[in-house]
C-alpha cells in the first residue's frame, strides 16, 4: 500500500465537508443555491488487491461510474449488501459500472473466506487505513458513488435496502447516451 499523502488528505477533507453542505459550520445555505462543482476523488488512493499482485487508482477507470464499497468480514449488513451490489454490478457492467470493494479485516484472508462463504466472485482490494479514516468511513458498510469523470454523486452509510435501486437509476442516467 502507498502512503497516503498531505496533498490527498486536505483533497480528502475537503471531500467530507462539501459532501456534508453548510450544516457542517453552522451557516445558513445560500438564498439562491448556485451550482457547485463536485468534489474529485483523490487519483492518488492506490487500491491494492489481496495478493498485492495488482493496484489500481480511480483515474484507471475515468469514463466510467465506478461505486467503491467498505466492508469487513464481521460487518453483519455487509452479509447482505455485497450479493445485492454483486447482482446490480452483473446487471450494468454493460453499461460501463465498475464495483470497486474494498475489504478493511485486519486479516485480508478473512475478506476473502467471507466471501467464498457468501458465493461471491468479486474484486478485492485494500487501501490505506489513514486514506479510509480521511474518507469518512467510520461505520460499515460505507459506499461512494462517483461519476464518470471521478466526481462524488452520492456518499451511502450503514445497509439501505434502497440503496442498489437508488444507485442503478444513477448509473443508467449517468451513461445514458441521449445524455449529454
Amino acid at each position: 500500500m502507498c502512503a497516503v499523502t498531505r496533498a490527498s488528505l486536505l483533497a480528502l477533507a475537503a471531500l467530507l465537508l462539501l459532501m456534508a453542505g453548510p450544516q457542517v459550520a453552522g451557516a445558513e445555505p445560500p438564498a439562491a443555491e448556485t451550482p457547485r462543482e463536485k468534489p474529485l476523488f483523490p487519483e492518488d488512493i492506490v487500491f491494492s488487491s489481496l495478493d498485492g499482485r495488482t493496484t489500481v487508482t480511480i483515474a484507471d477507470f475515468r469514463g466510467r461510474p465506478v461505486l467503491v464499497t467498505f466492508w469487513a468480514s464481521w460487518c453483519g449488513p455487509c452479509r447482505v449488501e455485497l450479493p445485492e451490489l454483486s447482482a446490480l454490478y452483473g446487471e450494468l457492467v454493460g453499461r460501463g459500472f465498475v464495483l470497486l470493494t474494498v475489504n478493511v479485516d485486519q486479516n485480508p484472508l478473512a475478506g476473502r473466506k467471507f466471501l467464498e462463504a457468501l458465493g461471491l466472485n468479486l474484486p478485492v482490494y485494500r487501501i490505506d487505513p489513514m486514506a479510509s479514516r480521511a474518507l469518512g468511513i467510520d461505520s460499515l458498510p460505507a459506499n461512494i458513488l462517483l461519476d464518470r469523470d471521478g466526481r462524488l454523486v452520492q456518499f451511502y452509510v450503514g445497509y439501505l435496502p434502497t440503496m442498489a435501486d437508488d444507485v442503478r437509476r444513477l448509473v443508467v442516467e449517468m451513461t445514458d447516451p441521449e445524455r449529454p
